[in-house]
């Protein structure tokens, strides 16, 4: 058979193999042929548009005089930025070398498709494997922001006790537009479908003008649930790069909440001030990270620094840095994110008398430590979903957040950090003193099935060799702990299967247990505990939570599904994580206001130098400020 016709047969093999793998879906998660309405506008209109959007940003946009020479006057989605932008050259991140790539796949391979990536380099289970080569990301976490997974919670619609309507899910942070998170992508061998690519949402990342109220969760006529998009040609027509405002329409979720607007530019966050016309989207109280990204709390923010500058990009995969917690998905793991990208390692140079004093501590001190002196009084820190109480504005259920704290020692810890993190967000780190006195992980919160375990022992034998493979700075992290419900039978000494909440439920009648088995009826959810989640993914996911023995997890436990979805008493209850989670923090960057000497050399500083690792004549020495 000629090569042609081999290379056909193979397509035809693949796309029926991708389709197979959409038909093992739930008919519910599987995506669907979907039908934007297509603006178009006259040549007078397009003009006026284009006059109205140089007067409102101040500057011409590039794409407006190409859409005029080319007659372009509707805006079909991703097939009409194909016609110029099938390719595009990229600088490969290991060579530095330009190439040319296809958009589409480079686009559905990234993270901010995916939800996922399969290199996790950085991150270590508690039975101290490196927890990589398999696919893992927000599309299989919970999400301590609703206490839901993004494949059971992607688009909600919450039905008020008043009759009103919102928009909640996982889908309005993502650039997907259909039924359901891109679950195929996880599959081995899965091509991205014609009509899975159709409904993409180039424009929110793109486009300086795109209208954030149409982000808001639409049901089609045939029941299924998304995400509606602007598809405008204003927004088409003010097409660039993206800027730092078009990332925080998602990412201002996490790091200011959905709280705060900084007076000073709510440009920062339109997501929280176009929240959508006829369903507003949720907007959450209690931030995570408590770092605002925005001209009042971010000197690179109010510089005009944008996100992509630091962010280094190859297309579409974004570096999100070495060094992480919590972010599991990262398109360029091997890629650095780092302060001295631009400002060298020794940084300081105003002030001549301390200027050498402050360059030394560089050594071992990241940049964030002391410049980072608070977090945005809005920020949770310990959070419990079990435990709900009535908002009257929007008139729904919310957690209780029982902690929310945002000063150095108390909101801000700590800690010895190499880059790399465990399973569930505590930074791995050693004091490079080499006394092996401090121990990343030191649980508050032991369950008490697990009070006899030796934590101390486990942490000599597994991680502390791990915490020293790489030199440590002193970091300055965000604490966040929640308490969910937990499958216990698929939990370990360190903590286990989250079961997550059905939101409209949830928000509506405050009952978590309710809310929990309510979730559990969907189909993603038994799909989870059958037997392709298991051999492909679960089993070694849950492995990650045993000590290394195996006497605990010896792999997922899928015939608790009926006990879960019962919430059967012993079987699933709300619990603390064992150990707190300590978030990476690198926003809401300030000089003024930033720690000094006393803050951390005093007998009340911020620093607890045991804790830290160091010895009671060490301590007491660094406990005095040595500039007095």
């Amino acid at each position: 058979m000629p090569i042609r016709g081999i290379f056909i047969l193979g397509m035809v093999f693949l796309l029926s193999s991708c389709r197979m793998i959409n038909m093992m879906m739930p008919a519910d998660s599987r995506p669907g042929k979907i039908t934007y309405p297509v603006q178009k506008i006259s040549d007078r209109e397009f003009k006026s548009t284009v006059e109205a959007l140089n007067s409102e940003f101040r500057k011409e946009f590039k794409h407006a005089a190409i859409f005029e020479e080319n007659g372009i006057r509707e805006y079909k989605g991703p097939e009409t930025c194909l016609q110029c932008h099938e390719n595009i050259s990229v600088t490969d991140h290991k060579t530095g070398n330009t190439k040319t790539v296809d958009l589409m796949e480079n686009l559905t391979s990234s993270a901010h498709y995916t939800f996922y990536s399969k290199a996790h380099p950085n991150v270590w289970g508690f039975n101290g494997e490196l927890a990589d080569n398999f696919p893992m990301g927000k599309i299989n976490r919970p999400c301590p922001k609703p206490g839901s997974f993004a494949m059971t919670a992607w688009a909600e619609i919450v039905v008020t006790e008043a009759g009103d309507t919102l928009s909640e899910g996982c889908g309005q942070c993502h650039i997907g537009g259909q039924y359901q998170a891109p679950l195929g992508e996880m599959m081995p061998g899965y091509r991205t479908l014609q009509k899975e690519k159709e409904t993409i949402d180039c424009l929110i990342c793109h486009s300086a003008a795109y209208d954030m109220n149409q982000k808001q969760v639409v049901v089609d006529a045939n029941g299924g649930k998304r995400w509606a998009q602007d598809r405008s040609m204003r927004a088409a027509i003010a097409v660039e790069s993206p800027s730092s405002q078009a990332c925080l329409r998602c990412h201002q979720h996490n790091f200011g909440g959905d709280i705060y607007v900084d007076e000073a530019d709510p440009s920062f966050m339109q997501s929280l001030v176009n929240t959508g016309k006829e369903r507003p989207r949720v907007l959450h109280p209690g931030s995570k990270r408590g770092t605002p990204i925005s001209p009042s709390w971010d000197v690179h923010a109010a510089a005009g620094v944008s996100c992509i500058e630091c962010h280094t990009t190859e297309g579409h995969y974004i570096a999100k840095g070495k060094h992480t917690t919590t972010m599991m998905a990262n398109d360029l793991p091997d890629v650095a994110v780092t302060c001295e990208k631009c400002h060298s390692d020794a940084p300081h140079s105003n002030n001549e008398e301390l200027a050498d004093f402050l360059n030394m501590h560089t050594e071992k001190i990241a940049c964030q430590t002391c410049h980072i002196p608070s977090l945005h009084p809005d920020n949770a820190t310990m959070r419990d979903f079990s435990h709900t109480e009535f908002e009257e504005h929007p008139g729904i259920y919310i957690y209780h957040d029982i902690e929310k704290k945002n000063l150095p020692g108390e909101g801000i810890v700590y800690k010895w950090w190499n880059g790399d993190a465990t399973f569930l967000g505590n930074p791995i780190g050693d004091n490079p003193n080499g006394k092996n006195l401090y121990s990343f992980y030191q649980p508050e919160h032991v369950w008490p099935d697990f009070q006899d375990f030796d934590y101390a022992g486990w942490y000599e034998k597994v991680m502390r060799p791990i915490a020293q493979k790489k030199p440590s700075k002193l970091y300055a992290m965000k604490k966040f702990n929640g308490r969910q419900h937990i499958d216990l039978q698929n939990r370990g000494p360190f903590g286990g299967m989250f079961v997550p909440y059905n939101l409209p439920d949830y928000y509506r009648y405050g009952k978590p247990a309710q809310a929990a088995s309510k979730e559990m009826e969907k189909s993603m959810m038994k799909m989870m505990y059958g037997t392709m989640f298991d051999v492909y993914m679960m089993n070694k996911f849950i492995r990650f939570m045993d000590d290394g023995s195996g006497n605990f997890l010896k792999g997922w436990n899928t015939k608790a599904y009926k006990d879960v979805k019962n919430i059967a008493d012993g079987k699933v209850e709300p619990r603390w994580i064992p150990a707190d989670a300590s978030m990476e923090i690198s926003h809401s960057i300030r000089l003024e206001g930033a720690l000094t000497c006393a803050n951390c050399h005093s007998e009340n500083g911020v620093l607890d130098w045991t804790y830290l690792g160091y010895d009671d004549d060490e301590a007491e020495m660094l406990s005095q400020n040595p500039l007095e």
